[in-house]
């Protein structure tokens, strides 16, 4: 494998769910503020959050004070769907009504004692009191039912009216409704105000508009800025459910683009077909997809609803509807895709630790759904990561060396060119957070809570840690050469 050298073209590939993306946060903090050359960033999961805010120089919108990680919380980012608030509500209260009896017993039994204090003193008037009390259940018994049948009667007729509209206004679309339980709007619009923040340039309105207008902003002010100081080459992977496989939104210059259509193309193919696997943000009309991809970081499997994308007609997919999702779902991690699109130096930021230890909680349904979110997102890291080292071992062995002073393999059945490649990871020791837990957790056994602000910051110290101090520390700077080692013992002629 070749060595570091910040003339090589860089990729930063970003793999993860749920809170990998404050991790991600800040491993980019760290390399920004470094002075970390990287040419593409490279989305996957949770990843594209932070991709699409390193690729416009955004980084301190993302890390910084007032950032988008900045007071996450559960609370801030989900909640139950309405129909499903409304629900718990009116079955709540119907329960809480069932209870009544109960706890005027339980009062009754706690006022005792002072009954027995008011016989002492007023004998006989606790038994007046309790005559006429007695009565209570034969008048208070019509109220008591219809209180205790009205939420219940509440909840059915809202729901026989929710599903004749839903049958009467979307038809075929009613479905949809019940896909998933989690309501992402208030994530969703934050996401969309802190973009707006970025691309709104000149214009007054603080509101961020339509998801639409706003990835048009973002995919124009990305690509007239290209090859700019800060700006990078962006791909963004989503999980195609339509397809069952990676779905990659492309925002490169023209040399990667062509580099990444001949590297995933297979045999023959039209023009207008587009790229296998990947829609060009840069072709006109496919702009206003770039906020649904990127929306897709922030959706989690099976609990939030998928992101629906219509293409246009004409391109990719021409006219069709496809559901998009979380790409941890697919094999892969983004490494494949930073190759393709020329990247000869990759340094792939995963909060998924090398070393499997069982997780700190293992009950209940988050519990379950993070565990099954963590072992996507391994097979993914570990996948991708081991077809790169396949493949410098065999350049390694078969290949001859390049004018670059690498090393190369020519597939003689595809004609493919296949380059050694620098490959960098920067991962924890441990995950002490699960991929949904979003308002932190104490670690059972040694009683720390750790929150998404400490994660972010060993984001940052593992960047240090494991790249920039081992590795772009150690190349010495260029265009200075090596100061010649004096000898003290040699004698001086006078």
């Amino acid at each position: 494998m070749r060595e570091y050298s910040p003339k090589r073209r860089t990729a930063l590939v970003l793999t993860g769910s749920g809170t990998a993306a404050a991790y991600h946060a800040g491993v980019l903090k760290a390399l920004d503020e470094s002075g970390v050359k990287v040419d593409l960033l490279v989305g996957s999961g949770a990843g594209v959050i932070a991709a699409a805010f390193g690729a416009v120089a955004a980084g301190p919108k993302l890390y910084g004070p007032g950032g988008f990680w900045d007071g996450v919380s559960w609370t801030s980012f989900y909640r139950l769907r309405f129909g499903l608030r409304t629900a718990a509500f009116l079955l709540g209260s119907s329960f809480g009504i069932f209870l009544l009896p109960l706890i005027a017993a339980l009062i009754a039994g706690l006022l005792f004692p002072l009954a027995l204090v008011a016989d002492v003193i007023a004998p006989g008037s606790p038994g007046r009191l309790l005559g006429a009390l007695w009565a209570a259940p034969s008048v208070l018994r019509e109220p008591y039912l219809a209180l205790l049948a009205a939420p219940v009667f509440a909840l059915s007729t809202l729901a026989v009216v929710f599903a004749l509209r839903l049958l009467l206004r979307h038809r075929r679309r009613a479905a949809e409704f019940f896909e998933a339980v989690l309501d992402p709007t208030r994530a969703l619009d934050r996401l969309g105000k802190r973009l707006w923040e970025i691309t709104r340039g000149p214009a007054i309105s603080a509101a961020p508009p339509a998801a639409a207008e706003l990835g048009k902003r973002y995919v124009t002010l990305a690509a007239e800025n290209l090859g700019q100081p800060g700006f990078r080459e962006l791909i963004l992977r989503t999980a195609d459910l339509e397809t069952g496989r990676a779905l990659s939104f492309l925002l490169l210059q023209d040399g990667p683009r062509s580099a990444f259509t001949a590297a995933r193309g297979r045999g023959p193919r039209l023009r207008l077909e587009g790229i296998l696997g990947a829609v060009d943000l840069r072709v006109p009309g496919y702009e206003p997809l770039l906020f649904d991809a990127v929306a897709t970081g922030l959706l989690p499997l099976l609990a939030a609803p998928v992101r629906r994308v219509s293409f246009p007609r004409g391109g990719t997919f021409a006219g069709e509807t496809h559901r998009l999702a979380d790409a941890t779902l697919t094999a892969g991690c983004g490494v494949s895709e930073a190759l393709a699109a020329g990247a000869e130096q990759v340094i792939v930021a995963t909060a998924m630790p090398e070393v499997v230890s069982p997780p700190p909680r293992r009950r209940g349904v988050r519990a379950l759904a993070d565990a099954v979110l963590a072992s996507l997102e391994r097979s993914g890291i570990e996948g991708d990561v081991g077809q790169a080292e396949r493949i410098n071992r065999m350049v390694e062995t078969l290949g001859h060396k390049t004018e670059d002073g690498g090393r190369g393999w020519q597939d003689p059945a595809t004609g493919r060119l296949y380059r050694d490649v620098a490959l960098y990871v920067v991962r924890p020791e441990r995950r002490g957070l699960g991929p949904l837990e979003l308002d932190g957790a104490r670690d059972p056994g040694t009683e720390v809570e750790e929150t998404l602000a400490d994660l972010q910051e060993r984001g940052y110290r593992d960047a240090y840690r494991l790249f920039i101090e081992p590795i772009v520390g150690a190349v010495p700077e260029p265009g200075r050469a090596a100061v010649p080692r004096i000898d003290q013992t040699l004698p001086v002629g006078l």
